[in-house]
């Protein structure tokens, strides 16, 4: 990822990025969190409307069922009776007085004729025509017309047909007329706070309870009757009030905070990766600049020194006096600190003017392994190498790859003054060559750990400061990486990660 152009485009475009890192993120969370809420809240009263909607449905399945069985029984006792029309009359006139609810009771002969009335009839009736008493002749079982104006009392109301049978054969239909006004009645008295409508298939308005219902401002629910062919419809209106306006203001103010501090953090994050860009930029350009110095400097700082090396030897050679031989050897030591160090630079400065060769990092350690081994006895040290089991191919200079282990090596064995134990360790991991230098030494300190890659810094007294800024430098020129972990008191551990060379390569 090109942390440099989000750093510039977030510069660049502040306040777009403001705007769409919060302002517009807030809105849409808002508004998903308001039609969220408002969707639980209708699930709720829909759920609540269904309720009442079956509540009713079977309360007026019970209240219908009761009437048929009261009508049934009716029917039974009248079949009785069937060939003393008197009689019939006294019982449905007795039983109409007895209950309201219904219109009237009648007695019609299987040709539609109506008999015997509970009311007073001015003039003949025939219900033949009417689909429910023939459907009762043809079944032979009670049926139930749908709402219709009563042609006796012409009240709106049901018809319950129920035949008289004996043996097989249709006496008559018992007709019992239920007052719609009376089942309005006793839904109202279970009606709370919900609207109530009872619809017909034709989808004719049947009954209404209370207020009429206002459509977009209720919630409803609908389900059928079982005993008659009817359509019951609640509905409830939300106790709350503008629910998306309180949702959404109330979500704003959450998402709006939240998203202002993710974008804080964004903002510190940046701000901490610039000044961690501008670092290595001001690494990098120290590293240019003394690059550049010591490739226009190294011949004319070399070749002074070389003459006055060599006029230092012919005067040693000449003075022999202790005295003079001590300060000869000062001269020569500090002659050869100076090209050392110049050589540091030159390698600081330009690595890759060198060609990469293909060698096995094995065979490199095992070159130095003596070089390393008598240091390590001088320090009292206890030195372990462990070769890989598989062949290490990697592209490299092999003198500057020696430099870097040595370097590395004489680090650890400085930091074990008191003896102690260097570990060497190769390994393949994956498509990288793995090497590890471990001491169990003096350590550092973190606040030391995060400058030892710095060019200059140093812990040493006579230390230049640039070992480890070249040890970094080359292998960075081989596409590897180093890095250290340290712990005062604990020693050091160093890991070297170089590619292998593949097919590919």
């Amino acid at each position: 990822m090109n942390f440099k152009w989000i750093f510039k485009s977030f510069s660049n475009k502040k306040w777009l990025i403001y705007i769409i890192m919060t302002v517009i993120p807030s809105l849409i969370i808002s508004h998903l969190f308001a039609q969220q809420n408002i969707q639980q809240i209708e699930n709720q009263y829909t759920n609540k409307a269904e309720q009442y909607a079956n509540f009713h449905a079977k309360h007026i399945d019970n209240f219908i069922g009761g009437t048929i069985g009261r009508v049934e029984m009716l029917a039974t006792l009248i079949q009785v009776q069937s060939h003393d029309l008197s009689g019939v009359e006294e019982i449905l006139k007795r039983t109409h007085d007895k209950d309201i609810r219904f219109s009237g009771f009648y007695w019609a002969n299987p040709d539609g004729d109506l008999l015997i009335s509970s009311n007073e009839m001015f003039s003949p009736i025939n219900v033949l025509d009417r689909n429910y008493f023939q459907q009762a002749l043809k079944t032979g079982q009670t049926s139930i017309s749908e709402a219709h104006l009563g042609r006796v009392t012409g009240r709106f109301i049901i018809t319950i047909a129920t035949p008289v049978v004996d043996k097989e054969q249709i006496q008559g239909v018992v007709l019992a007329s239920l007052r719609f006004d009376k089942i309005e009645e006793t839904i109202n008295q279970f009606v709370t706070d919900e609207l109530i409508s009872v619809t017909d298939a034709a989808g004719q308005n049947l009954m209404q309870s209370k207020s009429p219902i206002v459509e977009g401002q209720s919630l409803t629910a609908r389900t059928h009757a079982e005993k008659v062919p009817w359509i019951i419809t609640a509905s409830v209106i939300p106790e709350e009030r503008n629910i998306y306006k309180k949702s959404f203001l109330q979500s704003l103010g959450i998402t709006f905070i939240i998203t202002n501090i993710l974008f804080l953090l964004l903002q510190y994050f940046l701000l901490k990766y610039q000044v961690k860009l501008e670092k290595e930029q001001n690494e990098n350009q120290k590293l240019e600049l003394v690059g550049n110095l010591a490739a226009s400097t190294a011949h004319e700082i070399k070749n002074p020194l070389t003459g006055i090396k060599g006029l230092i030897t012919l005067l040693s050679e000449k003075h022999k006096d202790e005295k003079d031989q001590f300060y000869f050897e000062v001269i020569q030591g500090e002659i050869t600190r100076i090209n050392s160090i110049v050589s540091e630079l030159l390698m600081l400065g330009k690595p890759t003017a060198y060609t990469l060769k293909s060698y096995n990092a094995d065979d490199i350690i095992r070159e130095i392994a003596p070089i390393i081994q008598s240091e390590a006895n001088y320090k009292n040290v206890e030195l372990n190498i462990y070769p890989s089991n598989t062949p290490l191919p990697i592209l490299c200079v092999k003198d500057h790859l020696k430099q870097v282990i040595l370097n590395l090596t004489k680090n650890s064995l400085e930091s074990m003054e008191n003896g102690g134990k260097l570990t060497i360790h190769l390994e393949k991991r994956e498509d990288a060559c793995i090497i590890r230098v471990k001491d169990n030494g003096s350590g550092m300190p973190q606040k030391v750990l995060d400058q030892v890659f710095h060019p200059f810094f140093t812990t040493k007294q006579d230390g230049t400061g640039l070992g480890l800024a070249v040890c970094k430098r080359i292998i960075q020129t081989y596409n590897g990486d180093i890095s250290i972990k340290s712990k005062p008191n604990e020693g050091t551990e160093v890991e070297i990660n170089i590619p292998l060379i593949t097919e590919q390569n």
